[in-house]
């Protein structure tokens, strides 16, 4: 089967091109001695057909008198050979437009490229055919580049001699309507929503508010979509809005491979290229009472002494080891909500090292993370405030419960024992007056029945207040705030956020170490609060904490989380099908399967079937419960 199969593979024939070179060309018998040796080396190819031989013996670089060259392109369109074989390139031709020419006929017609002076076989995809191939294309860039440029001054003196001359704008422009080729006017409706947004501008209001304003009005782009406050301001900028355009304001320079934005006197403006929206004077206007209402807000005029205030609890003590300059809080939205960011203020101001020498390296800080590293370094370093709360504790608790009971309900209840009180004081008295004959029975009885009357009024007023009062559950009421107090550790983050006063700085090396330097005097004066014993030795106090900042991955973190819970559901039921975790932890299916395959490679889950039914046991194999 095996020769067979190799019988049948197709003879590979080769097409030979000889031409010698400039240097070559005064030896005699030259071109036919690379003749005969490129005969010889095709022949040493096992199973090689020698198809066609080309000997070109015209010298000239144009392709158009070399006869041979172009028999060889007729043949190598009529399948005549598979292989061109030569000595080296540059007998081929060295003339990059001929090169990318040849290269299209040798892919189109599926033929291989053989040069036995390296022996190696070159494709279209060979890097220095590509090489060719590049360079051809950015040698036609700049030609374009040259010719678009030509047109562009052009139409420039075209237009300044008042020669009617053709604007072709690609793009659709909001206010303008292109009704033919290179002929432009207005459309009314947009056109009166341009000069609206323009008399906002002009009246003090912001482009956020009128992004805002024209969004909610319903008005919406070319393409159906919101005009963004940074559109807005280029339209209110742009002096198209007075009919000019300006072209030629980039240029892609070949040796950076980039766009370089060109001075403004080299840019081309073409007056009256459209039809004008607002007036040039106007426009002027608008613009000047924009730059008058402008603040300057940049990082080279900004003077506010960070290392003294901020609105922020890190503020001014976040300090770059590298540069010594403060961290500024920044923030950005992850998902559903926004972190906030602390960064260098150098790297803010001037970038990274990489863009500008005086720029910064050093390392940004999640707050949230900074945080909580504050956090475990202060409870390790100083055990004996995280350790003495109960007392705190049990002081607020005591000043809850003066509060509970100065509460509306104990007020009315005063308010009624008083006046009960009162009343009381009142019948005494009507009782004394009977007994010294001043009033007589009848009169008592009388206005005993209305004292006792307004009496019961209050007493049963006084008896519900009782029924419900605060003296009756305000202890219950403040058991739960004690356990609430110990369970949250409440008490213990606010130990936390009064120890970050007490911080000088906080020094940020680029290695992740962090340093914490306190305040001596402010942190011996918060620690001798909750022990006595500081004041005997309080230079055995550490005022200095060097810890290790780890950035932690949120998307880790959920992956960690969501195995957690799995084990947990196999330990509960080790016969929860794997299909139905997708619903019971609220993710999709491929994110169960990529837990459980982490899962059974750390060896903590592993997997046995029930016989031949799809049902099977889960077994967890740490003893570690998440």
């Amino acid at each position: 089967m095996a020769a067979k199969q190799q019988s049948c593979t197709p003879i590979p024939r080769v097409g030979i091109y000889n031409r010698c070179s400039t240097e070559e060309e005064a030896q005699k018998n030259a071109l036919a001695i690379q003749a005969e040796e490129s005969r010889e080396i095709a022949a040493t190819k096992k199973k090689w057909i020698i198809a066609a031989q080309y000997i070109e013996s015209e010298s000239g670089t144009s392709v158009k008198n070399r006869t041979e060259y172009q028999r060889l392109l007729e043949d190598m369109e009529k399948d005549i050979f598979d292989i061109v074989m030569i000595k080296s390139i540059d007998r081929l031709m060295r003339s990059a437009k001929d090169w990318y020419l040849f290269l299209n006929k040798l892919t189109e017609n599926n033929k291989k490229l053989y040069i036995y002076i390296d022996d190696k076989f070159y494709t279209p995809d060979d890097s220095l055919i590509s090489g060719i191939k590049a360079i051809l294309a950015e040698e036609f860039s700049r030609e374009l580049s040259k010719k678009i440029k030509n047109s562009h001054g052009r139409r420039q003196e075209m237009h300044r001699q008042k020669k009617p001359a053709g604007l072709n704008i690609t793009r659709p422009m909001f206010g303008w309507d292109k009704i033919g080729k290179d002929v432009y006017q207005i459309n009314e409706a947009e056109a009166e929503v341009y000069r609206a947004a323009f008399d906002m501008a002009g009246s003090g209001k912001g482009f956020y508010t009128i992004a805002n304003y024209m969004y909610d009005q319903g008005v919406r782009g070319k393409n159906g979509s919101r005009i963004s406050n940074v559109q807005w301001r280029k339209m209110i900028y742009s002096p198209r809005a007075h009919g000019t355009m300006v072209i030629h304001t980039r240029e892609y320079d070949f040796d950076t491979k980039k766009f370089m934005k060109l001075p403004p006197e080299e840019w081309i403006y073409i007056e009256n290229a459209l039809p004008a929206i607002v007036s040039e004077e106007y426009q002027a206007e608008v613009l000047s009472s924009i730059a008058d209402r402008k603040t300057d807000s940049k990082f080279e005029t900004y003077t506010r002494d960070m290392s003294k205030a901020g609105r922020y609890d890190l503020s001014g003590k976040l300090i770059c080891s590298e540069c010594g300059a403060v961290y500024y809080r920044t923030s950005f939205l992850s998902g559903d909500r926004r972190l906030a960011e602390w960064k260098c203020s150098t790297a803010l101001k001037n970038g990274r090292k990489g863009t500008n020498k005086v720029g910064c390296d050093n390392i940004n800080l999640m707050e949230e993370e900074i945080l909580k590293l504050i956090e475990t370094a202060c409870r390790k370093q100083y055990e004996s405030l995280f350790g003495a709360q109960q007392n705190i504790i049990d002081e607020a608790l005591a000043a809850v419960k003066k509060a509970i009971r100065d509460d509306t309900a104990e007020r009315e209840l005063m308010k009624y024992r008083k006046e009960y009180n009162k009343l009381e004081r009142k019948k005494r008295v009507l009782f004394d007056k009977l007994m010294n004959e001043t009033i007589n029975d009848q009169e008592f009885m009388q206005y005993n029945a209305e004292l006792d009357s307004r009496m019961k009024v209050f007493s049963d007023k006084i008896s519900l207040l009782q029924k419900n009062t605060i003296e009756s559950d305000y202890e219950e009421r403040l058991a739960v705030m004690k356990e609430v107090l110990n369970k949250g550790e409440v008490v213990s983050q606010a130990k936390i956020k009064e120890l970050v006063t007490k911080i000088d700085r906080i020094l940020v090396y680029p290695d992740h170490k962090i340093e914490i330097i306190f305040h001596r005097t402010k942190l011996l004066g918060l620690l001798k609060l909750y022990d006595s014993n500081i004041e005997d030795r309080p230079e055995d106090v550490p005022c200095r904490i060097v810890t290790e900042y780890v950035h932690t991955n949120r998307s880790s973190e959920r992956r960690k989380q969501i195995n957690r819970q799995i084990l947990n559901i196999f330990r509960d039921n080790p016969c929860t099908r794997a299909k139905d975790l997708p619903e019971m932890l609220g993710v999709g299916y491929s994110y169960v399967n990529t837990s459980i395959k982490e899962l059974k490679k750390a060896g903590k889950l592993r997997y046995e079937k029930n016989g031949t039914a799809h049902a099977g046991i889960w077994y967890v194999q740490d003893s570690n419960k998440a």
